[in-house]
């Protein structure tokens, strides 16, 4: 620390260039600015930024006022752009051309330690013009700044490192408010220079590290922020307020590889046309954490590495997987497709809090149709049309879904479509038309585990775990309760399950079958285990059909086992050996009408429809 009283100097002396610099500012009227709207005043406002740069830096202050321009306007180091009041109006030759951008856009020259602070920037054409530029520069802030009607974007980052843009405001820009891009392919940024013809920033690989876009207001927007071309890293997108985005709220771009990316505590609210947060591009290290997604046609958060467009088809990305992805701690309300997906990612989805999924209005209680109106009215517009669930995973290898909560959702609850080592565990479930589904399409599912999970359906509920295809699966200490059918186990190969208790009360058997209201629907099944099992209220506890290999307790009489079923080996309690249905050597009846002398129960002995039985122990007449 600096001691003037020590020293003997007086403040002048001690005064550094910088200290002058600052203390000094350029006012561009000086260089013959006019700031009436009319007047071309680029060449001023490039004056004065030149008269900075030739002095190393300093202050450039622009005062209250509209100033034209046709041309970018090029900006050095060590420099601060005070534009509180004033507006930048650019006009360019190009429609990508942007207003404002580094000298080292051409990659010859370093640009470091800018603040642009207060400005606003439009146009007078809303079909041209980008806003502010950051390319190949270092330690950048852009803060307090509006854009308003542009064509492109109010902040453009590309191949920057250690930027911030903080506390700025856009309105109406017909693609994103801010954009974290990089200079990895053609066409990264426009520059209009005041002398020469329009070009691109040069693209020598430049990718953006340390970028945080935080504190910012994107309305009325066809996006809030867009993560755009390969190879940037260390990204904060926080505490962002974005309303109204008609496209994405959030995107990133497929076919993308970024890494060590946080998205938290934004709100993203939509329209019926939007998706609130949408990654496509393959990503490592990546956490969606505490934010609000609201009011969107489509899905709520979704991770997608290839993306959604037709684009993919060239299969470059079709394998590919996002690594370390955290979905926690968010809201998702009031959305028409997916409330939270991973698609061939692996990571966790924990904490949400997910309700009102692809359900109008009229629907969001227990009294509502289970036709979905809202999204036949929005086939009807043409409009995009999303899986309601509240979760998917999709593909995915190494996934937790954990202590999520749950309501109102127009399909399913959970959905495990493909992939392997998907574990659904302690979440609540409220109001569903399946409560978990897990479907061998377009691979076949491996290593699903269900466990601890509550859920309780509507009279609209079909089912509350469904599993079809697959192998190696296992449900544990499930509860579920008000549904048409407890458990569905179709075409499944070694899966185990217990303690998973089914409680009837849905009366919308699923597609109407003959069979009716099921506790326990095991159709095509082999290597099946399970036991300590209980179901409730439906019109069959346990039916079984076309299965191999099953084993199983059970803790009630009323089981159908079809013919078609071999090597079924059961327990389950009852006052006679069964009269039909098909059961395998070891077999057993334990009697629930015990009398002296009669025996403790009944084991077959030859397998077959249904069997032979012969009775084991004998109750005696006196205890004593």
């Amino acid at each position: 620390m600096r001691d003037d009283g020590d020293s003997g100097r007086s403040n002048a002396e001690t005064e550094t260039p910088e200290d002058d610099r600052l203390r000094d500012p350029l006012d561009v009227t000086t260089f013959g600015a006019a700031g009436d709207g009319d007047a071309d005043d680029g060449p001023a406002l490039q004056a004065a930024l030149d008269a900075a740069a030739d002095r190393g830096g300093g202050r450039v202050t622009i005062p209250p006022g509209t100033y034209r321009h046709t041309r970018s306007l090029l900006y050095g180091s060590n420099l601060v752009v005070d534009g509180h009041g004033a507006t930048l109006l650019f006009d360019p030759p190009d429609p990508d051309a942007t207003a404002l951008v580094p000298r080292s856009y051409g990659g010859g020259e370093r640009v470091r330690q800018v603040v642009v602070d207060g400005l606003t920037l439009t146009t007078a054409d809303p079909a041209k013009a980008n806003g502010i530029g950051v390319a190949h520069a270092e330690d950048v802030t852009v803060r307090g700044c509006r854009g308003e009607n542009l064509r492109w974007h109010l902040v453009d980052v590309a191949g920057g490192k250690d930027v911030l843009v903080r506390n700025c405001y856009a309105v109406g820009l017909r693609s994103a408010a801010y954009q974290a891009d990089n200079l990895t392919e053609h066409g990264g940024l426009v520059v209009a220079p005041p002398d020469g013809p329009v070009e691109n920033a040069v693209v020598d690989g430049s990718a953006n590290e340390n970028v945080a876009i935080v504190h910012n207001v994107a309305e009325d927007c066809a996006r809030g922020v867009h993560l755009h071309r390969s190879g940037g890293h260390d990204l904060s997108v926080d505490q962002n307020k974005i309303r109204r985005c008609t496209d994405v709220g959030i995107l990133g771009d497929e076919g993308t590889d970024w890494h060590d990316v946080r998205i938290t505590g934004n709100i993203v609210e939509g329209t019926e046309t939007s998706t609130g947060i949408r990654l496509d591009g393959r990503y490592r290290n990546i956490s969606v954490e505490n934010n609000t997604v609201r009011n969107h046609g489509g899905d709520g958060i979704t991770v997608y590495p290839g993306g959604h467009s037709a684009g993919k088809a060239t299969g470059e990305f079709e394998e590919a997987v996002a690594e370390g992805v955290s979905v926690s701690d968010n809201t998702i309300e009031r959305v028409g497709g997916a409330g939270i997906a991973l698609r061939r990612a692996s990571g966790e989805v924990a904490d949400n809090y997910v309700y009102d999924v692809g359900l109008d209005a009229s629907e969001r209680d227990e009294g509502g149709d289970s036709e979905n109106e809202g999204r036949e009215d929005a086939l009807l517009r043409g409009l995009p049309v999303h899986e309601p669930a509240a979760v998917v995973v999709e593909r995915g290898d190494g996934v937790t879904v954990t202590d999520n909560v749950c309501r109102n959702v127009a399909g399913a609850g959970f959905v495990v479509r493909g992939g392997r080592n998907v574990a659904v565990a302690a979440n609540e479930l409220f109001g569903f038309e399946v409560g978990v589904l897990a479907v061998s399409d377009p691979t076949p599912t491996a290593r699903v585990r269900i466990a601890g999970n509550t859920l309780e359906g509507t009279r609209r509920s079909r089912c509350g775990i469904r599993l079809r295809g697959g192998f190696d699966h296992r449900l544990d200490g499930n509860d579920c309760r008000r549904v048409a059918r407890g458990v569905e186990l179709l075409g499944v190969r070694r899966v185990f399950f217990r303690d998973t208790d089914v409680v009837g009360g849905g009366d919308e058997p699923d597609g109407g079958s003959e069979n009716g209201d099921i506790g326990y629907h095991l159709d095509g099944c082999e290597e099946l285990r399970f036991r300590d099992n209980d179901a409730q209220g439906f019109e069959r506890s346990t039916l079984l059909s076309d299965s191999v290999d099953v084993e199983g307790q059970l803790p009630h009489a009323d089981v159908r086992v079809g013919s078609d079923c071999a090597d079924v080996t059961l327990t389950f309690p009852g006052s006679a050996p069964p009269a039909d249905g098909r059961f395998d050597v070891g077999s057993r009846v334990r009697n629930t009408d015990p009398s002296p002398g009669s025996p403790i129960g009944w084991v077959c002995v030859d397998g077959g429809d249904p069997g032979t039985w012969h009775a084991f122990g004998r109750i005696d007449d006196d205890p004593a």
